[in-house]
Parts: C-alpha cells; sequence; structure tokens
C-alpha cells in the first residue's frame, strides 16, 4: 500500500486521484482488525467502490454486541419510506449500489437522509412521524412508540437470541449431504417431498436450497441433513422466525423458506420412507 494510503484513517481525507489509480487502497489487509474477516492471503480480496457498505451501531467487526444499537433493519425503512433503495440488509449491515455515474445529488440525498434519521432518533421522534407506513401497516404493534424505542426493542431481541453468534456458527458449520442435489431434485418434481416446519426438521433431508439474503450464501443446499435440533443452522432459522414474529413489518428474506399466516417457517424436506 502506498506509504500516504498508510498514513490515512479515514477514506475522505484521502487523495482521489491516488484512490483512483492505487489497488492498494481497496486490499482488504491480513490481520487488520476493522474488517473482521480472518485467515486472508495478502492481496486475495479488495473492495468494491461502487458497492458501499454503512454499518450500524450494536456490534463490532470481531462480533461482540454493544449494550446499545441500532438494527440496520430499520434504518432501511427509514430510508425506503424516502424512496432510497437499499440492495442488502443484515442485521448491522447495509449494502448501497453506487453507479458509476452517480451525482452529487443522489448520494447527498442518502447523507440528508442518514443525518435525519439521527435528527429522529436523538429527539425520540414518534414512528408515526419517522415510519409512518409501518406504523398504519401494523397498529397495535408500533402505534406509540418512538424510533429510539423500536431501535431498543429490536436490539434487546438480536442480543438476547445470540443472532450475530447463531450466523456465524450456521456458516462455519458444514452440512452433511446425505442425496446428491439431482436426486433431491427429482424427488421434489416428483412430489415425494413434504413442507416441515423448522421446529420439525431435525434429522430431516432439505429438498431446496435455503439461502439466507444477505448474504446469500447457502446454509444448507438440496439434499443435505438439516442437523440436529439444537444444532447451528437450525437455531438460526429459528432465531429469525423469532424475531419475525415479534416485528412484523421487517420480515428476513430467506430464499427456500416460506412462512405461514402464523409466522411459521417452512422448508420443503424429502418425505421420510
Amino acid at each position: 500500500m502506498p506509504d500516504q494510503a498508510k498514513a490515512l484513517q479515514r477514506i475522505d481525507d484521502a487523495d482521489p486521484e491516488m484512490l483512483r489509480e492505487s489497488p492498494e487502497c481497496w486490499v482488504l489487509q491480513p490481520g487488520e482488525d476493522w474488517h473482521g474477516f480472518g485467515g486472508l492471503e495478502d492481496g486475495y480480496c479488495m473492495l468494491d467502490p461502487i458497492k458501499v457498505t454503512i454499518t450500524t451501531p450494536g456490534v463490532d467487526a470481531a462480533g461482540v454486541v454493544a449494550d446499545q444499537g441500532i438494527p440496520a433493519q430499520i434504518v432501511t425503512q427509514f430510508l425506503d419510506e424516502r424512496g432510497i433503495e437499499v440492495e442488502k440488509t443484515g442485521d448491522y449491515v447495509i449494502l448501497l449500489l453506487f453507479s458509476m455515474g452517480i451525482t452529487r445529488g443522489k448520494w447527498g440525498t442518502l447523507l440528508d437522509a442518514l443525518l435525519e434519521f439521527k435528527d429522529h432518533y436523538d429527539r425520540g421522534a414518534p414512528l408515526e412521524e419517522a415510519i409512518p407506513r409501518l406504523v398504519a401497516e401494523h397498529p397495535r404493534r408500533y402505534a406509540g412508540l418512538t424510533l429510539r424505542d423500536l431501535c431498543d426493542q429490536m436490539h434487546a431481541e438480536l442480543r438476547a437470541r445470540h443472532v450475530v453468534r447463531l450466523l456465524d456458527q450456521a456458516f462455519g458449520a458444514l452440512p452433511v449431504p446425505v442425496l446428491p442435489p439431482y436426486r433431491a431434485y427429482q424427488l421434489l418434481v416428483r412430489d415425494q417431498v413434504e413442507q416441515v416446519a423448522v421446529d420439525d426438521m431435525g434429522g430431516r433431508v432439505t429438498a431446496v436450497m435455503v439461502a439466507p439474503y444477505p448474504p446469500g450464501i447457502p446454509l444448507l443446499m438440496p439434499g443435505e441433513h438439516a442437523g440436529e435440533p439444537d444444532g447451528p443452522v437450525l437455531g438460526y432459522l429459528r432465531a429469525l422466525q423469532d424475531l419475525d414474529r415479534t416485528f412484523p413489518g421487517f420480515g428476513h428474506d430467506i430464499h427456500g423458506v416460506e412462512s405461514a399466516a402464523d409466522g411459521t417457517y417452512r422448508v420443503m424436506c424429502v418425505k421420510d420412507d
């Protein structure tokens, strides 16, 4: 990395020409704490400058959850009310896509909205003012709450359910393949499958891919064993299911999972013999 880049702590202090001409500025260096990725090789991974990641307070790069936080889903709802499209939303991470021709006016609108969110949060604005559509759709759940109240409630649930840790454990465990994917697909098209509630999936074999977005990486592939009832994969899915029930209007996007009217997650599994 150029000496000038090493000395800089903030990207907005950097010389635009250096950022444009020096690929080293965008490399994730091994061993640095800020990005939270372990086991990186030198020069292995680069950031994409048109993909802008915004982190919200609540958890650090090492996965340590703070006492207080602002879940990213709430910020995304706030931005959506103001016509700002977010690509992906994690627990405390927001991903936006900037085109190569984006203007100062467009990213200025984003900054204005983020500053507006801070103002609403700091002064305890009611949700009817901050995210009116959410209250209109779920008045019994959210009427009378402030934006700060909702942030505190959701952060407390994420912390109590250990969602950040379960996410890491779920994607750190390799599922056991029982059938090749093509065989699981054959059983699917022949209707030799059935929908199974996540609470009952212990020991079952999935017939479809299960992929939460984000990160958009398969948690289970067709033909893989879902694990034990108290295993990391099903534990993570149950935590998301409980969060969806607790906070209507903030449902998680999970490919391969269908949510019933009562909020129960169901996944297509191979029928037991």
